[in-house]
């Protein structure tokens, strides 16, 4: 809700479509930063606390915002400071997250138990930006950006409700932080199927998270010539795929061949995107965009279950942090490439058809030159 009330009040209040990368840029960049040690830390510290205390500073943030924007001082570049934050806490959140889940579960049931996550976020995608919508539509922006405010607090509390205790009650005799980074990325190095897969999720970060996460809104608004209602429907479609994959993923209980289901679905996504960027009337759209968010769970559910497999628990949250980090380091660079095209003339739609001609090459090549991404796994 937050993140979709953002996302129009720039576009459509603020009339300021190439700033929005801006945005995303500012809390982009500090999970980079901050996300190896924010793993560590997740080894070293309760996971649950973690969690608590960055959604309760989230929640009182967003109160401050709630501030700015009924006394009107509210721009771009307020948001822009609050993703920075935001984005400094998501690099502690995200890799306690990640190191929750096999805590709780065997490691036979982890593909399943991952598709039972996977579920209840996308769900919350669908949810979310429609009722944003409803809610910028009927009640305003200060009512659209107070409901997640609460709920975030919601979140904080409930959060302690998962009585885990802290990875590392004593960590006198443990590395170094930098130490700590180091060691994780000596094991990364010894796992070829992880390389291949950090490969593929850079470039998927560069070529379709600037031009779909970003352009979508723009989208809608220059190609569709849209509304909020239109825009909310469009991410819902997206998330409602994600909820489908994410629970045939679940009921299948993948098992082998995981490695091979995720190349498909890598080649699915970037032939989705490829059609999504050439359609231009709105059930069209919807229709492409359910099959791109069922790419997404096809793609992490297997291999984020081969990772909570081979990882020693000591060790979860560290390489939790790095397998983001990377994931996440061409992310800045999508929204500043598409922000510049955006600047200089270049549709929305071009974009996207360039970048999903780069993610299908990049894809071509590592699986040419890294088999093992063909491989069981």
């Amino acid at each position: 809700m937050f993140l979709f009330s953002q996302s129009w009040y720039i576009v459509k209040t603020l009339n300021m479509e190439a700033s929005l990368g801006m945005v995303m840029i500012a809390s982009s960049i500090p999970r980079l930063l901050f996300m190896a040690v924010g793993g560590v830390i997740a080894d070293r510290v309760s996971r649950t606390k973690i969690l608590s205390v960055s959604n309760l500073t989230r929640s009182i943030l967003l109160g401050g915002l709630l501030i700015l924007l009924g006394s009107g001082e509210v721009s771009v570049y307020s948001f822009a400071v609050f993703g920075l934050v935001f984005g400094i806490l998501d690099a502690f959140v995200w890799p306690a997250n990640s190191a929750l889940l096999p805590m709780l579960v065997e490691d036979s049931q982890l593909t399943r138990a991952n598709s039972i996550i996977q579920t209840t976020q996308q769900a919350s995608m669908i949810i979310g930006p429609m009722i944003g919508g409803f809610l910028v539509s009927w009640g305003g922006y200060l009512f659209s950006f107070s409901v997640p405010a609460v709920m975030l607090l919601c979140s904080a509390l409930l959060s302690r409700l998962i009585n885990l205790k802290p990875a590392s009650t004593d960590s006198s005799g443990a590395p170094g932080i930098f130490a700590s980074i180091k060691e994780g990325f000596s094991f990364v190095k010894t796992q070829p199927f992880l390389i291949a897969l950090f490969i593929s999720t850079i470039f998927i970060n560069l070529s379709v998270v600037g031009p779909l996460m970003m352009g979508l809104p723009i989208f809608v608004k220059t190609i569709l010539h849209g509304s909020a209602l239109d825009f909310s429907y469009m991410d819902g479609s997206m998330a409602a795929g994600m909820v489908v994959s994410s629970l045939v993923i679940g009921f299948l209980n993948v098992k082998r061949y995981r490695g091979m289901f995720a190349t498909a679905a890598l080649f699915s996504m970037a032939a989705a995107l490829m059609l999504f960027s050439q359609t231009h009337f709105k059930a069209g759209c919807m229709a492409v965009l359910f099959l791109i968010g069922m790419t997404f769970p096809a793609t992490n559910i297997p291999i984020l279950s081969i990772f909570q497999q081979l990882v020693d628990r000591s060790m979860l949250g560290r390489l939790s942090g790095l397998l983001t980090m990377a994931s996440l380091g061409l992310t800045p660079v999508s929204y500043a490439v598409t922000s510049f095209f955006l600047s200089n003339g270049v549709s929305i739609a071009s974009i996207m058809f360039g970048g999903s001609c780069s993610l299908l090459l990049v894809n071509l090549i590592v699986l040419w030159k890294l088999p093992v991404f063909r491989k069981t796994s």
